[in-house]
């Protein structure tokens, strides 16, 4: 089933590319992939520049204690890239720390930073009503590299009444999520937690009721979609200082310490004070409007294909 599907996908691809004869390929994966091999290939025959973005940040993970085995891989991804990268006009790199792991592999040239936008018709502020009580949020996926066990802890800590949300749409640990469950509902109880179920483009509706969004990642995480997603609806955003969240939240008294459940707890409370509060959002808002909309995104690409 697997082999079909890709082959069907690679002879759809290459029939687009008969038809429209593209002076450009942007291909949405890693280099050295087997479909970036196929359309390199392809590219002989047909004349056409190949640009890859990734979201790749594993390629070489330069805080992670190496195996024999993770060596090797390296070397071998170090030497397949060496070749191709004569062939790749430019990887799109949605991080610095991506960029930093295709500089390491020999396309230091040839990368440039590209990072993702949002869709304002959908992340707005439009109806966004204030709360009487604090709401925190947490969105994503519900598993234990996400954190969320940091953050419930940390609300035993929390000196301020508050609501929480918690979005339950992508549950990919059901034993994790019973036991974070479970714990939630020993520090506060319904109504004051409401469990969220929905699609993406109707989470925004929760956002826009969030005040403040926690973002407590315990692993690198790629980029953080969510976080300008939840700035661009009217809410604040506190992350985890690993992967390319400190590239996107970069204001220090909104990061912490992965794990540390004291330290958020810390961060959460001082917002307590209306002013430090208000002015946080503003300064985060107007930062996030300037480097990470789909108009800024689209300014890069422009600028690249001239």
């Amino acid at each position: 089933m697997f082999n079909n599907l890709r082959f069907i996908y690679f002879k759809n691809l290459f029939k687009i590319i008969e038809k429209f004869k593209p002076s450009k390929v942007i291909i949405h994966n890693d280099p050295a992939s087997i479909q970036v091999l196929l359309l390199i290939y392809y590219s002989f025959f047909k004349k056409f520049s190949i640009y890859c973005m990734s979201n790749e940040n594993r390629v070489v993970n330069f805080n992670e204690k190496y195996t024999i085995i993770k060596i090797l891989r390296s070397i071998l991804l170090i030497l397949i890239n060496f070749f191709l990268k004569f062939k790749i006009k430019n990887v799109l790199c949605i991080s610095n720390q991506i960029k930093k792991n295709y500089n390491f592999l020999g396309y230091k040239k040839k990368t440039v930073l590209l990072p993702l936008g949002f869709d304002q018709d959908i992340f707005n502020k439009k109806k966004r009503k204030i709360n009487k009580t604090f709401v925190i949020s947490y969105f994503g996926r519900i598993s234990s590299e996400k954190g969320i066990h940091v953050l419930i802890k940390s609300l035993k800590l929390i000196d301020f009444k508050f609501k929480f949300y918690l979005d339950v749409s992508h549950i990919n640990n059901m034993q994790y999520f019973k036991m974070i469950i479970k714990e939630l509902e020993k520090i506060i109880r319904p109504p004051n937690i409401k469990y969220i179920k929905c699609d993406h483009n109707k989470i925004a509706n929760f956002m826009r009721k969030s005040d403040l969004v926690v973002v407590p990642s315990l692993y690198e995480e790629q980029y953080g979609r969510v976080i300008q997603e939840s700035v661009a609806c009217g809410c604040l955003v506190i992350g985890s200082r690993v992967g390319a969240i400190p590239e996107i939240i970069k204001d220090k008294d909104l990061l912490f310490t992965k794990n540390n459940h004291k330290e958020l707890s810390q961060k959460i409370n001082r917002l307590k004070n209306s002013f430090f509060f208000k002015n946080k959002l503003k300064s985060q808002h107007k930062q996030i409007f300037k480097e990470r909309t789909l108009i800024k995104q689209l300014e890069i690409l422009n600028k690249l294909f001239k």
